[in-house]
C-alpha cells in the first residue's frame, strides 16, 4: 500500500494556506534550499511548475519562534543554480 506524499502547508503574504510537495532538498553556497511544487493550481503558475524556497533555521525566544522558515526564492541566478544542481549540472557561474 502506497503512503500519501508529505505535503508542507505554507502561508503566503495574503495570509492564505498553500500545501506544496517536496521535491528536493538542496545545498547550494552554503545555504539550504527546498524544491517544492504546489499541490493546487496557483495563479500565474503553470500545471507542474516548481519553486525554489530557502531554508533558514531560527532559535527564537519561544518554541512558536523557533525552528525552520522557508521564504520564496526571488534570485533568478541561485534559482537556476539550484535547479541545475537538482538535475545533476553543474550550477551557472556568478
Amino acid at each position: 500500500m502506497d503512503s500519501a506524499p508529505d505535503i508542507i502547508i505554507l502561508t503566503n503574504d495574503s495570509g492564505e494556506r498553500v500545501g506544496f510537495q517536496p521535491v528536493a532538498t538542496v545545498p547550494f553556497g552554503g545555504l539550504t534550499y527546498m524544491i517544492l511544487r504546489p499541490v493546487t493550481p496557483m495563479e500565474g503558475a503553470d500545471e507542474g511548475d516548481a519553486f525554489v524556497f530557502s531554508v533558514s533555521n531560527v532559535d527564537g525566544d519561544g518554541e512558536q519562534d523557533s525552528g525552520s522558515f522557508l521564504t520564496m526564492e526571488t534570485d533568478d541566478d541561485v534559482i537556476d543554480a539550484v535547479f541545475a544542481l537538482y538535475e545533476g549540472a553543474e550550477p551557472p557561474e556568478r
